[in-house]
This record gives C-alpha cells, sequence and structure tokens, in this order.
C-alpha cells in the first residue's frame, strides 16, 4: 500500500512539473499580470509611432485618437508628458505640468474625471515614476491625499442632488433690463418631477454653503435653511422681486 501511495504521489509531481513546463506556472502568470508597468518620464516621448500621455500619474496609449493627439491636433500637447494641471486650468502654455496641490477641491474632482475618460476610452499602460507612484507602482501620499479630497466631493455630490430633490430649483424669469423679474414653481421646476409645485422661498445650501431660490414643500417651510422673501405671500407660488 505505502509503495503504490509513493508511486501515486511521484506520478501528480511530475505531471504538475510537466504542465508548468508546457503551459507555465498559473501562480506566476496572475502576478504577472497584476503588476503595473513602471514608465519613467522619457519613455512617454520615446515611442516611436505610439502616443502616449499621461494623468495623475497614469500612463494611456491613445494612438487611436491620433487625430486629436497627433503633432499639429488640437490636444498634441498633452501626449509625452503628465498635464493633470493643464486638463482643469485651460492653460496650455504654462501649466502642462503634474503641480496638483494649490488646486481647489472640486478641480480635483474634475482631473479624477478626466482620468475617468480615459479609463473608458483609451488602454491603461501603468503608471508614472514620481509625483503619483513610486518606483514599484505603490500610489504616494500625495495620490493617496488626492483620492481622498475626490471621495469627498464625490460624497458632497451625492449630498447635493439630495438636497436638491429636496428643495428643487425656482423657475425664473430674466430680462436684461430688469433682471430677475419672476420666480414661481411648478411640478417640474429644477428638473425633478413631483406631485407637488412648492412655494419660492430663499434656502440655504449646507454643502454650496450658498442662498438660492428653491421650491419648497408645505412640509418643510419650517426648515432652519428655508426663509420668505421680503413682501411675499408665505402661500404664494410666484415672487416677483
Amino acid at each position: 500500500m505505502l509503495k503504490k501511495a509513493l508511486i501515486v504521489i511521484i506520478t501528480a509531481v511530475v505531471f504538475k512539473s510537466f504542465l508548468e513546463y508546457i503551459f507555465g506556472d498559473s501562480s506566476n502568470q496572475s502576478k504577472k499580470t497584476d503588476e503595473k508597468k513602471i514608465f519613467k518620464s522619457n519613455d512617454l516621448s520615446n515611442t516611436g509611432e505610439k502616443l502616449f500621455l499621461a494623468i495623475l500619474g497614469n500612463v494611456y496609449d491613445v494612438t487611436t485618437g491620433g487625430k486629436h493627439y497627433k503633432k499639429g491636433g488640437s490636444y498634441d500637447f498633452f501626449v509625452g508628458r503628465d498635464a493633470s494641471r493643464a486638463y482643469v486650468t485651460g492653460d496650455f502654455k504654462n501649466d502642462l505640468n503634474d503641480q496638483v496641490e494649490d488646486l481647489a477641491e472640486n478641480q480635483i474632482r474634475d482631473i479624477f474625471n478626466w482620468k475617468s475618460f480615459y479609463d473608458k476610452t483609451y488602454p491603461h499602460l501603468g503608471v508614472l515614476e514620481g509625483k503619483f507612484y513610486t518606483s514599484d507602482g505603490q500610489k504616494t501620499d500625495k495620490l493617496l491625499h488626492l483620492e481622498k479630497i475626490n471621495q469627498k466631493q464625490i460624497n458632497n455630490e451625492k449630498k447635493n442632488s439630495d438636497f436638491q430633490k429636496r428643495f428643487p430649483i425656482c423657475n425664473s424669469e430674466w430680462t436684461q433690463e430688469k433682471g430677475i423679474t419672476k420666480l414661481w414653481c411648478t411640478t417640474e421646476s429644477g428638473g425633478v418631477k413631483r406631485s407637488w409645485a412648492g412655494y419660492p422661498r430663499l434656502v440655504y445650501n449646507p454643502i454650496t454653503k450658498q442662498d438660492s431660490c428653491a421650491c419648497v414643500n408645505e412640509n418643510d417651510l419650517s426648515h432652519p435653511n428655508v426663509k420668505l422673501y421680503p413682501n411675499c405671500e408665505p402661500k404664494s407660488e410666484i415672487r416677483r422681486p
């Protein structure tokens, strides 16, 4: 019995070694799949006919978008570098760099939106060693900080969306001579379809930290962020400044 068991074990080991020789070590294959290719700055420009660019340290092959990115194209200045800053400042002369630390939080969010566009549109090749990734492809503290800002903005967008569904923006009538001449509410004002029209009120939005006209449901008229406009009837659906 012992002899037969040893034969079975030896046969299994030999067979496994044979499969690894023919097909390769599956564990190593999965590790290679997970590994990021690490680029250095000059790698982005030494690409032959390929067109590479980076945003937030992520490298993309934009060759298929050549009409936009090849020399003479409308976005050729993005190629061969990480120009994260210029995506939100619009300064394509002085801001073609990755200096983003001084940008506003909503601008940081916009850069991540641009990154999402590239994720969906072009092949992701790897990461760029430097400000956002280390030499072994790990995220730097600076990138982790930016990701926290981005997530904060995502959360605020959700809160703001929920707030505007509860307090939809008023319809407004505007003329060049007089400015806003009328504010009013309907069951679809603010782009929010609902069963109630509401009453125009000055409402403070704690997410945007701004006051604006919003349509308020009768149940929310006593909300602490809601104020009645001067010289406006409490139950009027129209307000004329």
